[in-house]
């Protein structure tokens, strides 16, 4: 008897075999989303510590910055749904344990519009269609991002961008997602294995240190809610698998093909070139930035530790004589989070460096660092952050005066002036302004000798962030007050009322705006 052909089998067996790889990459996905989403969150005490939470949600997130009432009670999830492979996948999947009465949360969807593609509107078109059959809301948020390309990749180092635009595309769609989520909401992402050992590589070449080695975090915070990626130890082919027998429909960008960025070069040649030589390298990778992440929280258990110590007067201030008994290594790793913790941006390695190195000599004089938006300002013993806008001096001439006792004058930018006690009187003076050091000003305070106003901001140590923002209250030419140094000796006649109750007795009383920073919780995107 002739045996059957072997070519038929083959493929049959071919097709078999990938239904079964199919079906066991599901099985994993599905788990991964049952694992993060289908718990019953409010059985958690909200002040359980980060080991009671998910394992999605313990790791990478250090228990001094997790939030129990945003990470333990979700009240709903919204997807970030691009229209591609990834985050298509992860809503249908989302739905179908929906349909099964799994999860039990509310479920919404958010695209974010770029604009940087000519397909851009049937990207959204997509993402409209695509909840519309899976009965979910979405909500579409157009962002303006302006293109910069940069041309060819002359002079460009490895790791750089080769569109300016793509940094600033991913701020804006954070931007968005954050002010879309609602009180305890989580939003949902696609990201996998694959996005995340890219990660590594990219921040590997521009020199990151153990934060960004340690790649996306499986959750965090962000706005009023969370953010939580539960497919991080998943390979892109297990959701490409999937996709495949699902006949799932999504969008291709385009740009993905283009190798002339880094990441897509990473994609396209530099990783399958190294599966071929180690087809196991994701597992050693994996678990080399698990050991990375392990490093990162002991670093700021550790900062944690020193800041405690060198915590000055307020979160925004540092006590230089305590910073000086630390090591240059603890020193660098107390700044970082220091700044990070305020709010700032992460700190390069350059200008931990050059922190590291000056901050602690010449305690005795002042200094100052500029640090993109914000400054920092060695002054009396402390190091001191503070924030830098665009305060533009404006002279503030005569107003209206109010028929109450109190004149409430609008600096902008600069807080509030108030005048109390027959301010009514020097408002209405045609002579009335309120200026800003421009330099050559001379003042006697009341029994002292008449010096320049640098001088005497020197004498009384005004903070240097402060000195050209002082309110100075003049009529005509005559300085009458300054802020934080009080009335001129020339006042009398306005601000103190004589034995015979002549006299306007005006005061005055500088609200400053707050411009020292305030700690609050770390937002990595």
């Amino acid at each position: 008897m002739a045996s059957a052909p072997s070519a038929p089998q083959s493929a049959s067996s071919s097709a078999s075999s990938s239904d079964v790889a199919a079906a066991k990459a599901e099985a994993t996905l599905l788990a991964a989303l049952r694992h993060a989403f289908c718990f019953e969150p409010r059985l958690l005490a909200a002040s359980a510590p980060a080991t009671s939470l998910p394992t999605s949600l313990s790791t990478s997130v250090p228990a001094s910055l997790t939030d129990a009432s945003r990470l333990l009670n979700p009240t709903s999830i919204m997807v970030g749904l691009s229209g591609g492979l990834d985050s298509s996948l992860l809503l249908t999947l989302l739905c179908d344990l929906r349909a099964r009465g799994e999860l039990t949360l509310p479920l919404r969807a958010i695209h974010i519009n770029h604009g940087l593609q000519e397909a851009a509107d049937k990207w959204q078109l997509h993402c409209e269609t695509l909840c519309a059959q899976h009965g979910v809301n979405l909500t579409v948020c157009v962002v303006d991002c302006s293109l910069n390309s940069a041309g060819g990749t002359s002079g460009r180092a490895f790791g750089e961008s080769a569109v300016v635009s793509e940094e600033a595309a991913r701020r804006a769609r954070y931007a968005a997602f954050e002010g879309a989520l609602d009180a305890g909401e989580w939003l949902a992402l696609g990201h996998h294995q694959d996005d995340q050992l890219e990660t590594l590589l990219l921040r590997l070449a521009r020199g990151s240190g153990v934060d960004g080695l340690a790649g996306m975090p499986s959750a965090r915070v962000l706005g009023a809610g969370a953010l939580i990626r539960p497919w991080l130890e998943i390979p892109r082919q297990s959701l490409e698998d999937v996709a495949r027998t699902r006949r799932l429909s999504y969008v291709e960008d385009p740009s993905n093909q283009n190798t002339h960025y880094d990441r897509n070069l990473l994609r396209a040649e530099v990783l399958p070139l190294i599966e071929s030589r180690w087809p196991r390298y994701r597992q050693s990778w994996g678990k080399s930035q698990q050991l990375v992440r392990e490093s990162c929280e002991l670093n700021a258990d550790l900062a944690e530790i020193d800041l405690k110590v060198c915590l000055a007067a307020g979160a925004s201030r540092l006590c230089v004589a305590e910073m000086a008994l630390l090591s240059s290594p603890r020193r660098r790793n107390l700044l970082r989070h220091w700044l990070i913790s305020l709010g700032c941006s992460a700190p390069s390695w350059k200008l931990l460096n050059r922190l590291d190195s000056e901050t602690c000599v010449h305690t005795d004089q002042s200094a100052q660092w500029q640090c993109g938006a914000y400054s920092l300002y060695r002054f009396k013993g402390e190091l001191i952050a503070v924030r830098e806008d665009d305060f533009e001096p404006q002279v503030m001439s005569k107003q209206h005066a109010p028929s109450a006792d109190e004149v409430r004058i609008e600096l902008p930018g600069n807080g509030i002036l108030i005048l109390l006690s027959g301010s009514e009187t020097i408002v209405s003076d045609s002579h009335f302004s309120v200026r800003y050091r421009q330099g050559g000003e001379h003042l006697s305070l009341p029994g002292r000798p008449s010096k320049s106003l640098k001088k005497t901001l020197n004498e009384e140590s005004v903070a240097p962030w402060l000195r050209d923002r002082l309110p100075l209250v003049f009529i005509g030419n005559e300085l009458l007050w300054v802020a934080l140094l009080g009335p001129t000796a020339e006042a009398a006649k306005y601000t103190e009322v004589n034995a015979s109750g002549q006299g306007l007795g005006v005061t005055f009383e500088w609200l400053s705006p707050a411009l020292e920073l305030s700690r609050e919780a770390n937002s990595r995107l």
